[in-house]
C-alpha cells in the first residue's frame, strides 16, 4: 500500500530534497547526484568499474579535474553552478570494455520559475494547485514582454514567422532589443518565406538548408540571456506556437512555457550553437549542423526548482523512444492532444497500456490526415467517447501529453515541445521536446486538454481508486453532489475531503457502503477524497463543477 501524503507534504519532501541536493537522477548506464558545485556519478552495473575517464566543458572543451572515489564511483568537483560538462569514458564489465558519453548540468542558482500560457479557453474546473492561463490572442504580447526585459543575448530558432510593422509587434520588440545593444541571432526554417521580412538587415540570421537531406527546422524556442551573471535572468520560451497570426491570435490552439533556468537556457544554448555553427555573433556555414548532422551533444536532465526536467532534441536525441517511455510510465490516465500521430509504434505504446488496465486515456488528434495516421487505429481499439478529431475552427496544433494527472502519488508530468509524433519529425526535422515532471505543470496543461477534448465531445471522468474493492464516485464531476460507493468493506470506515492543501474540509465516520456527499458550498476545482477502512487507505478525486 502507497503511503498516502497531502500535497503539502509532497512539497515540503520535494522542497528538501532540492534544498539539500538529493536529487538522484537515472540515466541508461548510471545514476548520477548534482549539487551546484559537484556531481557525483556511481555506474549501474555491479559488477561495472570506470577505466580511462576524462570530463570537460560543454562549451570550451577545457578539461574538469575528478576524482574516483571508487571502482564505481565518480566525482567530478570544482563546478560553478549551471556548469554543463561532457564526461567520456571507457567502462569495463568483466573483459567487455564500452566507451561512453554523457552531458550532465550541475544545479543553477536560478529562480525555477515556469509559466504555462495557451491561447484558448481552458477547463479550469479540473484545477487542482493552479488556474491555467488563457491568454487568448494576447500570447505575442507576453513574448513581447520577454523581449523588452532580454538584457545582453537573444537567441530564437523559430519554425515560420511573421510581422506587419517594423516597429510593433514581435518584430518591432527585436529590432528594439537590438538598437539596445542586446545580441540577437535568429534560425529560421529555409523551406519558404518564412522569416520575418520587416526585421533590422544587420540582424545575423541563418536558414535551414535546402537540400534532399533535410526536412524542416522545426523548433519553436527561444534563449534569453542564457550566459548572465545574475541567475535568476535567464529564461527559455518553447511550446507548440509559430509566430503566425493563426498561431498566435488563433483559431489555431497552442501552448507555451517559460523557464527561467539558466542551465536549461545554456542547454538550448548548446544546440543553437550547434545549428549556428559556433558561438559568434554571424553563423558558420562550415561547421553549422542541421537534421540528421546534429550530434547528441546536450544534457537530457536537470532539476529546476524542484522538479525534474527533461530535455530533447531531434533528430539526435531519440526522442520517440522517449514518448514511449513516458506512456509506459502511466499508473492512472494518459490525455494526449498531438496534431500528427503517424507513429504506429507510438499508438501500441498507448493501447497496450489500456489493454493492461489503464483504462483512462483519451486523445485529441486534429483533423489532418497525413499518410499513416493513426486514428482509425485509435477508433478501433478505445470507446468512441476516449479519441476525438479535432473538426472545429482552425488546426489543434498542440504536441502534447499528460501522464498521470490524477494519481500524485506517481510520477505525474507533461510531454511538449515542437515535436509532431511523426517519422520526420523523429529522423529528420529538427524539434525540441521537454518533459516536466511536475502535478502543478502537467495539471494546467491538462485544464487545456480538457476544454478541447469535451469541446469536441469527448467525455471525461476521474478514475477511482482500486485495493481490493472498487470505490465509485458518481456523478462526477457534479455541480453539486455525488454519490460515494465503498462496497466490499466491514466496520467502520473514515471519509475526508481534503483542498489540494490537504486541509480538510469535510469528515464524517460511518458503516454504510453508500454515503452522499454535498459540495455545493465550494468552489469549482478538484478535491481530494480520502477513505480509511481498516483494510487500507484509499485516495480518489471529486471534481466540481
Amino acid at each position: 500500500m502507497k503511503q498516502i501524503l497531502p500535497l503539502v507534504g509532497l512539497f515540503f519532501l520535494w522542497s528538501s530534497q532540492c534544498l539539500f541536493a538529493q536529487h538522484k537522477l537515472q540515466e541508461d548506464w548510471f545514476n548520477y547526484t548534482t549539487y551546484p558545485d559537484q556531481l557525483v556519478i556511481e555506474l549501474n552495473a555491479p559488477n561495472a568499474q570506470w577505466k580511462q575517464v576524462s570530463v570537460t566543458d560543454c562549451f570550451t572543451n577545457a578539461p574538469l579535474p575528478f576524482e574516483l572515489l571508487t571502482d564505481h564511483t565518480l566525482q567530478v568537483k570544482g563546478l560553478h553552478p549551471a556548469q554543463l560538462v561532457t564526461v567520456f569514458a571507457d567502462v569495463a564489465e568483466g573483459e567487455n570494455i564500452t566507451h561512453k558519453e554523457a552531458r550532465l548540468s550541475t544545479l543553477s542558482a536560478s529562480t525555477g520559475a515556469m509559466n504555462v500560457y495557451f491561447n484558448h479557453p481552458v477547463s479550469l474546473e479540473w484545477a487542482q494547485l493552479q488556474s491555467a492561463v488563457n491568454l487568448s490572442n494576447t500570447l505575442d504580447d507576453k513574448l513581447i514582454t520577454y523581449i523588452n526585459a532580454c538584457q545582453q543575448t537573444l537567441d530564437i530558432a523559430i519554425y515560420s514567422s511573421y510581422a506587419p510593422s517594423a516597429t510593433t509587434g514581435i518584430a518591432g520588440a527585436i529590432n528594439a532589443a537590438y538598437n539596445r545593444g542586446v545580441q540577437v541571432r535568429i534560425v529560421y526554417d529555409g523551406s519558404a518565406s518564412t522569416l520575418m521580412a520587416l526585421l533590422n538587415t544587420n540582424i545575423p540570421t541563418l536558414p535551414s538548408p535546402q537540400t534532399s537531406m533535410y526536412t524542416i527546422m522545426h523548433n519553436k524556442f527561444v534563449i534569453f540571456d542564457a550566459r548572465h551573471t545574475d541567475a535568476s535572468v535567464p529564461y527559455v520560451w518553447t511550446g507548440s506556437t509559430n509566430w503566425t497570426t493563426n498561431q498566435i491570435e488563433g483559431p489555431d490552439k497552442n501552448n507555451v512555457i517559460a523557464i527561467q533556468d539558466q542551465a536549461l537556457a545554456l542547454g538550448y544554448t548548446l544546440e543553437f550553437e550547434e545549428m549556428w555553427g559556433g558561438s559568434g555573433l554571424t553563423p558558420n556555414l562550415t561547421t553549422s549542423r542541421f537534421g540528421t548532422y546534429k550530434t547528441d551533444n546536450t544534457p537530457h536532465q536537470y532539476v529546476i526548482g524542484g522538479k525534474i526536467v527533461n530535455s530533447y532534441f531531434s533528430p539526435s536525441d531519440g526522442t520517440n523512444a522517449k514518448i514511449k517511455a513516458a506512456i509506459n510510465t502511466a499508473n492512472s490516465d494518459i490525455s494526449v492532444a498531438v496534431m500528427n500521430i503517424t507513429r504506429s509504434d507510438i499508438s501500441s505504446a498507448i493501447i497496450s497500456k489500456y489493454n493492461a488496465g489503464i483504462t483512462n486515456v483519451n486523445l485529441l488528434i486534429d483533423s489532418q490526415n497525413p499518410t499513416s495516421n493513426q486514428t482509425p487505429t485509435f477508433q478501433a481499439a478505445l470507446p468512441a467517447t476516449q479519441v476525438e478529431v479535432f473538426t472545429l475552427s482552425g488546426i489543434m496544433h498542440h504536441k502534447f501529453m499528460v501522464v498521470d494527472n490524477f494519481n500524485a502519488n506517481s510520477d505525474p508530468q507533461v510531454l511538449l515541445g515542437s515535436h509532431n509524433w511523426s517519422t520526420s519529425a523523429e529522423t529528420k526535422n529538427d524539434e525540441n521536446t521537454l518533459i516536466v515532471h511536475d502535478l502543478n505543470i502537467a495539471n494546467q496543461y491538462f485544464q487545456a486538454f480538457a476544454y478541447l477534448f469535451q469541446l469536441s465531445g469527448g467525455q471525461l471522468a476521474v478514475p477511482t481508486a482500486k485495493n481490493n474493492a472498487e470505490i465509485r464516485c458518481f456523478p462526477n464531476p457534479t455541480a453539486d453532489r455525488t454519490t460515494l460507493v465503498v462496497p466490499e468493506h466491514e466496520g467502520l470506515i473514515t471519509i475526508q475531503l481534503q483542498n489540494v492543501l490537504g486541509q480538510i474540509l469535510w469528515q464524517t465516520k460511518t458503516t454504510d457502503s453508500t454515503i452522499d456527499i454535498d459540495l455545493s458550498a465550494y468552489n469549482s476545482g478538484m478535491y481530494p477524497l480520502l477513505i480509511h477502512s481498516d483494510s487500507g487507505s484509499f485516495v480518489t478525486k471529486l471534481v466540481k463543477k
